[in-house]
């Protein structure tokens, strides 16, 4: 009899679950998790695209693959080294690359006293850099804080 019941349970249990189940829905859901996938993956490749045309636009400093970027200083803390008197800071930039594409980089740099005001978490900075090679950055002091 054990058996025989629990058979017709579980039978029963099968039965209410295909009634309270919304394949339709599911497959609805999921279709617009795909669709909003399917654009991300597009922007993507867009600023990818976009990237890679600027890449060939034309060489920054005679160096050919440097970019013109801006970067978000997301932290910084003096090191305790000077150099020829000035002070050597490491910084955590956030570049954001032609195409919008962002680009985390660590960066140490000794600085003018001058310089180092515009160094505040949330700061924007201009810079050039090889996409390839993040440690080729280079603050352009000259150029004012990217908007």
């Amino acid at each position: 009899m054990g058996l025989i019941s629990s058979y017709f349970k579980v039978m029963k249990l099968t039965d209410e679950m295909e009634k309270k189940s919304d394949v339709k829905g599911d497959l609805a859901r999921m279709q617009v998790g795909m669709n909003g996938a399917n654009q991300a993956l597009a922007t993507m490749t867009a600023q990818r695209q976009a990237a890679e045309q600027s890449l060939t636009a034309g060489p920054v400093d005679g160096e050919v693959g440097r970019v013109e970027a801006a970067a978000t200083v997301t932290q910084f803390a003096p090191t305790g080294m000077m150099i020829a008197g000035r002070t050597v800071i490491e910084l955590q930039l956030l570049v954001t690359l032609p195409g919008g594409i962002p680009l985390p980089v660590a960066h140490s740099a000794a600085l003018d006293m001058g310089q180092i005001p515009r160094l505040v978490p949330g700061g924007r900075i201009a810079v050039t850099l090889d996409p390839v090679d993040p440690a080729s950055l280079r603050i352009d002091w000259s150029k004012p804080s990217p908007v």
